[in-house]
């Protein structure tokens, strides 16, 4: 199998196995905050996955470097806001939770796939 982002896309781990995902494109506030909260989502429930779509261990340590790499990304992309990402991420990081304006960003943010049977 070929390896895919875990979160972002239709053809997502996330998209497959969750049947949603965060918009792709580049990172931006909106974007970085629907990353944290499914980050968030899989540090609760204990699991995550691979870009092979594996199920795996989600660590703390695993949740903050994936929560960090948002940062790295969002400055690689050229992103304009990336300041604010870093912000928001240092918050999650010391509050493990987002604020109310960043969860009403995220919320726009996830794609829910509907299956019709």
């Amino acid at each position: 199998m070929e390896d895919r982002l875990i979160y972002s896309g239709l053809r997502s781990c996330y998209a497959v196995n969750e049947g949603m995902y965060v918009e792709g494109g580049r990172i931006d506030v909106g974007k970085a905050a629907a990353h944290l909260y499914l980050h968030m989502r899989d540090l609760e429930r204990g699991y995550t996955y691979d870009h092979r779509c594996r199920r795996v261990e989600m660590t703390p340590e695993l949740f903050e470097a994936r929560s960090r790499y948002l940062v790295k990304l969002c400055r690689e992309q050229g992103g304009l806001d990336c300041g604010e990402v870093e912000k928001l991420v240092n918050h999650v990081l010391k509050n493990f939770e987002l604020p109310p304006w960043a969860l009403d960003l995220a919320m726009k943010k996830i794609v829910k796939i509907s299956r019709l049977f």
